[in-house]
């Protein structure tokens, strides 16, 4: 059959002569993409077929003849070196325009049998080399794809590169074909060299000592090279907040006696940072926020943060003096002033907080210790109270997401426990702890389900000795949609809400993504604060959409009290975790 085409040109060619024909057509069948893609790619004669112009007779029978030979090697990277072909070229029509009907059988697939992978030298045991070996596709009775081997071998060359192999090459590579069996056959020998280690490592001039930049080193001099440790060092200076721009590299045309020097590059940010913003919720109303923030205080690194944020319900300011830690990837110390004046329609308080503060990271966690003196004086039921008590803290924390930003899957928890004592420079005995949740899942296509919990409780051993700032409240855009800001709780004898010792609250939210950066979202919220074991739990629901901003969703809710009457908008900017 694949020379009845050859025999059919040698007529038309005398048929034809020289002559220019002026239409064309041609037509593969028995592949589908990717094989009929890569055909189609390799074929010269398809290409020559759709121009305008036709080339003359005798071109296009040499491209015919040719095109055995490409449809065979367009097939082999996947493997079939036994293909079935029907190629015909032929004219038909008064117009004697060109007809190619091209049906291929790819035939059977070679598969591998004999199979060596292998390393040599002092690498042959580096787990990383090892685990590329052990992951790659090429396994004996698999496919024998030409991509399959030339990625392994490509990923042995990157990994013991990034992994201070730096003489490493193949001794031997060895494909053999037997396309009458439909097998192949594969040795493969990767001879690592001896691993560089790392020499003297070079810092550029900087603002801070080098003695503190030495602690953000996750390696040694000594150390063999590793390129996910230096990546490491690069992301950590960055997030130093000290330098925008960090080029950690090894100076390989200086490696000596198996060593390589480490070059660490430095673009130090501006000192002072100033910033400012204006914003607006449905629990706080219009606000506005002033920040300034000095990267660096002195060579040890020490930095000072301020901020100011005022709205129509709340006045903060914040300063904190910031000193890294033993390791200041993971570990900081703070020294913060807080002074806080809130007037709400619940809470008529005024707060004055001096402490620190053990920042740490472990794991996936983060963990906050902290103490601080707290002055507060508040007015409830007409009548004005103080407290003065020393708060030492404990707080955990974790956020897992795909996407901080928009987030598909994702969760967070906060954990804290604070506590005071009479015996300890405090008006009264308390201990409170407080648990916060939030979780996203995403299901089918466009559908996502958030979910949130908030839990407190406060063992005192009267809620009038409790400080405004330490009593639970529910209600508002984050808590139990459909009531006002803060306006759950215990009332007292004029009505007023006045907080309680506890809380419970817990949302169930569905949203829906109708066009890209818009979602639509139906959602139920319960909970309340309160003081005994009688809980009276008040709900809300509705709808709201979702515009995937920048700098995170925005919010708007419609959300209806479902013990009481009336409706309420709420409107919220920021992540969902």
């Amino acid at each position: 059959m694949k020379h009845k085409g050859r025999e059919l040109l040698a007529g038309l060619v005398v048929l034809l002569g020289s002559s220019v024909l002026s239409a064309a057509e041609f037509r593969l069948s028995g592949l589908e993409d990717p094989l009929a893609a890569n055909v189609r790619a390799m074929l010269t004669i398809d290409d020559a077929l759709e121009k305008e112009t036709l080339p003359r007779p005798g071109r296009l029978n040499y491209l015919h003849r040719q095109s055995e030979a490409e449809i065979r090697q367009a097939l082999q990277p996947f493997g079939y070196y036994n293909p079935e072909l029907n190629l015909e070229l032929s004219v038909t029509g008064p117009e004697e325009s060109w007809f190619a009907a091209y049906e291929v059988n790819p035939g059977p697939r070679t598969v591998i049998g004999k199979l060596h992978l292998a390393l040599d030298g002092v690498g042959q045991d580096d787990e990383e080399l090892q685990r590329v070996l052990a992951e790659s596709a090429l396994k004996e009775g698999a496919p024998f794809l030409h991509q399959d081997y030339s990625a392994l071998k490509s990923q042995l060359q990157s990994r013991a590169s990034e992994r201070g192999y730096y003489d490493a090459d193949f001794t031997t590579s060895i494909v053999q074909v037997f396309p009458e069996t439909n097998r192949a056959e594969i040795e493969l020998v990767y001879y690592t060299g001896n691993r560089v280690s790392i020499g003297d490592i070079r810092f550029d001039d900087a603002p801070v000592s080098e003695k503190l930049l030495r602690r953000y080193l996750p390696f040694e001099s000594g150390d063999p090279v590793d390129t996910a440790q230096l990546v490491t060092l690069q992301r950590n200076l960055i997030d130093s907040n000290y330098f925008g721009d960090v080029e950690v590299r090894p100076l390989l045309d200086e490696r000596e006696g198996g060593m390589v020097p480490i070059h660490i590059g430095l673009g130090p940010r501006k000192q002072t940072l100033y910033s400012g913003g204006a914003g607006y919720g449905t629990d706080t109303g219009a606000r506005i926020q002033l920040g300034m923030t000095r990267r660096w205080l002195n060579t040890r690194g020490h930095s000072l943060d301020t901020r100011l944020r005022m709205s129509q319900i709340k006045q903060e300011f914040y300063t904190t003096y910031l000193i890294p830690g033993s390791n200041p990837v993971t570990d900081r110390f703070a020294l913060t002033l807080r002074l806080e004046d809130e007037d709400s329609d619940t809470i008529d308080a005024r707060t004055v907080g001096i402490g620190g503060s053990w920042q740490k990271q472990f794991a996936n966690w983060e963990r906050v210790l902290g103490l601080e003196w707290q002055q507060e004086e508040w007015i409830f039921e007409g009548e004005q109270r103080d407290s003065t008590l020393l708060l030492p803290s404990a707080r955990f924390s974790r956020t897992k997401a795909d996407d901080l930003l928009n987030t598909s899957k994702g969760y967070s928890l906060e954990l804290g426990v604070q506590a005071a004592s009479e015996a300890l420079l405090s008006d009264t005995d308390l201990i409170q702890f407080d648990m916060r949740t939030k979780r996203v899942d995403s299901f089918a296509e466009r559908w996502r389900l958030l979910t949130r919990a908030e839990l407190g409780i406060t063992l005192v051993d009267a809620v009038d000795d409790l400080p405004a700032s330490l009593r639970f409240y529910a209600g508002g855009d984050s808590s139990v949609r459909g009531y006002d800001y803060q306006s759950l709780g215990p009332e007292g004898k004029d009505g007023d809400v006045i907080g309680g010792r506890y809380l419970a609250a817990a949302s169930v939210e569905v949203d829906y993504l109708v066009k890209d950066k818009w979602r639509v979202a139906a959602f139920f919220d319960a909970g309340n604060a309160f003081d005994d074991k009688d809980v009276d739990l008040k709900t809300g629901a509705g709808v709201g959409a979702r515009w995937l901003s920048p700098i995170g969703p925005i919010r708007l809710d419609l959300a209806v009290p479902l013990e009481d009457s009336g409706v309420r908008l709420h409107f919220t900017l920021g992540p969902d975790l």
